[in-house]
C-alpha cells in the first residue's frame, strides 16, 4: 500500500490523573508539552515524538523532538531545515501540522514509500523514517493537532511508530487523547 494520509478522529479521552495534569500545568508550556511527550513514550505510544508550535506571529516552529534512542537532537536538526519552519502555518503548505489543521482533523499516515514517487512526507522526515533510502515502510504516524477552545492552531504532536510495533492499541489512543486535551489547555493558558 502506498503512503496514505488519512484524517481520523481520536477516541474518547481517558482521564489523566490529577497529580500528573497538575504537575504539567505548573511547568512552562513548552516544557509541559515535552514532558507530556516523554509520558507518551513511557506508555509505548511512540518511539519518537515531534513537537511543533505556532508562535505569536503565527509561524510554525520546531520546539522539540523526544526519542527513546537519544537521537532527538539529530532528527530535530534535520527537520528544522525544512522550508516550512519559520513561516506562517497556512492551509497550503508542506508541513504535516499544516495539513492536519487544513483538514480540521488529526491525521494517520502509513504505508510504503516507493523510490521515484512524489513523497507525501517532508524530506527530512522521510529520510529519517526510511534510513536515507527512497523506499520502505514509513510505519504509523499520528499527527495530533493542538488547538485552542476556538480551534485556533497552537501546534501539533507527531507520534512516530515503526511498522513492527503496529498502530496505537489498547488504551494508548484514549490516554493520548486525554493528554492531548490537557496540553491544549496548557498551551492556550
Amino acid at each position: 500500500m502506498a503512503v496514505s494520509i488519512i484524517p481520523f478522529k481520536m477516541p474518547d479521552p481517558m482521564e489523566i490523573p490529577d497529580h500528573i495534569a497538575d504537575g504539567l500545568r505548573q511547568m512552562p508550556a513548552d516544557e509541559a508539552v515535552k514532558k507530556g511527550a516523554e509520558l507518551l513514550l513511557d506508555i509505548d505510544a511512540a518511539e519518537t515524538i515531534i513537537y511543533e508550535r505556532v508562535d505569536e506571529e503565527g509561524d510554525l516552529q520546531m520546539r522539540a523532538v523526544v526519542t527513546r534512542n537519544g537521537r532527538g537532537e539529530e532528527l530535530g536538526e534535520q527537520l528544522r531545515q525544512q522550508e516550512f519552519y519559520g513561516k506562517p502555518l497556512t492551509e497550503e503548505g508542506n508541513s504535516l501540522a499544516g495539513a492536519a489543521f487544513a483538514c480540521k482533523s488529526s491525521l494517520l499516515i502509513m504505508g510504503q514509500a516507493v523510490a521515484g514517487e512524489e513523497p507525501l512526507l517532508p524530506t527530512g522526515l522521510a529520510q529519517h523514517l526510511l534510513g536515507g533510502s527512497g523506499d520502505g515502510n514509513v510505519g504509523f504516524m499520528y499527527v495530533l493537532t493542538l488547538a485552542g477552545a476556538d480551534d485556533h492552531p497552537l501546534g501539533a504532536l507527531t507520534l512516530l511508530r515503526p511498522q513492527a510495533t503496529g498502530p496505537l492499541n489498547h488504551e494508548q489512543p484514549n490516554i493520548t487523547e486525554g493528554l492531548r486535551r490537557v496540553l491544549c489547555g496548557i498551551l492556550e493558558g
